[in-house]
């Protein structure tokens, strides 16, 4: 015991002759944050490639999660409707408070509104229902009230329910409702007044480009239920990998 107290001894005078700059021992919380650590999920075919649901951890905490794509996925799609689906489970061993699961809709045609969404592109949903439940979700009008302070500032409600998928909110301030043409947005939805999913849309092309973005999700003046929810949302290829990645980042509970 006498040469660990002379140890701690001589390494306190050392921290205070050099003004703590170094620490004794080897101790994790020594070299400050860990770097975050992607974990994957099981893989779908689509396309020429594949998919599957992604999450960051930093320790022990979901700090972000995605649906990652191969370079692959983004050929060899169907060309003619209807749209396809895969459904996407989180990865295992991962707690992610509210999220449930994920699907990614490839829409060949886009969709509503015309001259809008109408072009080829992805839509990425990230569910807080379990599937059972968003497959059980009927179309036609849903107008169904939300109260405001639920609602992002500047969205509206495209009011018809998607089968399968719910009403989408939309942020009227996007470029795309204002003369520039569609390459990314992003959506909001509820089903019955009750918030259920939040989904970057995503062109093809854009996908295809390489290009990166990152922009920041506006946000309610509260939420419905608590859990992690998304301050920004991105689009990351890694060349190396030969993937891309559509995340939801920096989540924060509220």
């Amino acid at each position: 015991m006498r040469h660990r107290f002379t140890t701690l001894a001589a390494c306190a005078l050392a921290l205070a002759a050099a003004g703590a700059a170094t620490a004794c021992g080897n101790s994790d919380s020594d070299t400050g944050p860990t770097t975050p650590k992607e974990v994957d999920g099981p893989t779908v075919v689509v396309g020429n490639g594949t998919a599957r649901a992604v999450a960051l951890e930093q320790g022990t905490t979901v700090t972000a999660i995605g649906i990652q794509l191969t370079d692959g996925a983004l050929t060899g799609l169907p060309a003619a409707l209807p749209a396809t689906e895969w459904q996407l489970n989180l990865p295992a061993g991962i707690t992610a408070s509210q999220w449930d699961h994920m699907a990614l809709d490839w829409n060949p045609q886009g969709h509503p509104p015309p001259m809008v969404y109408t072009v080829p592109h992805f839509d990425f949903h990230f569910y807080m229902i379990t599937p059972a439940e968003q497959m059980a979700i009927g179309g036609g009008p849903d107008t169904t009230t939300v109260p405001s302070q639920y609602v992002p500032r500047d969205y509206a409600s495209q009011v018809e329910s998607v089968p399968m998928m719910g009403v989408h909110w939309a942020d009227t301030l996007a470029a795309e409702y204002h003369g520039q043409p569609f390459d990314h947005t992003f959506i909001y939805g509820f089903h019955q007044g009750q918030m259920i999913f939040l989904e970057p849309m995503v062109t093809q092309a854009f996908l295809q480009s390489g290009s990166d973005f990152t922009g920041a999700v506006k946000q309610p003046a509260a939420f419905q239920r608590s859990g992690l929810y998304p301050a920004s949302y991105s689009v990351q290829h890694d060349a190396t990998a030969h993937t891309v990645t559509i995340w939801l980042d920096d989540l924060t509970q509220h």
